[in-house]
């Protein structure tokens, strides 16, 4: 009998034993992994960003229209769709920050926070969300600056 109550000790110890490992080595690997692919993502968020108000700054609006999410380009022609509001452009930016954030029950979400500059030393502060998109990162629904 005393054999038989140790079997199945055994055969309970080996499986919470695997799991314990997948946990203790999973969870800091799936974390290294994410990691590595947010420093990734950020540098082409980052760059997509500048591209984007770079155009706008430029008033080269072919450019910055080119840099729009697939739904916002088939949204608005190329005619049609302007960056700025009132016709003030504006004349730099400096990007603040990158966010990447993993909403427990939705899409990752990715966003690049900047504040522009206007000619009359207004300055004010966006958010330009940024999906991947053909293997290009693209800014979909940005603010009118």
């Amino acid at each position: 009998m005393a054999d038989t109550a140790g079997g199945s000790t055994r055969g309970f110890v080996i499986p919470l034993f695997v799991v314990a490992a997948l946990l203790c080595c999973g969870v800091p690997i799936s974390g290294a992994y994410l990691y590595f692919k947010d420093s990734e993502d950020e540098s082409g968020m980052r760059a997509a960003s500048q591209s984007y108000l770079t155009a706008v700054v430029e008033d080269d609006t072919g450019t910055a229209y080119d840099l729009l999410c697939e739904s916002d380009r088939r949204d608005r022609s190329r005619s049609a769709w302007k960056p700025v509001s009132d016709g003030s452009t504006p004349n730099g930016f400096r990007i603040t920050a990158i966010s990447i954030t993993r909403p427990a029950e939705a899409p990752t979400q990715r966003s690049v926070t900047a504040e522009i500059t206007y000619p009359d030393h207004r300055r004010t502060e966006v958010t330009l969300h940024l999906k991947k998109q053909d293997g290009a990162w693209k800014v979909c629904a940005p603010p009118l600056l």
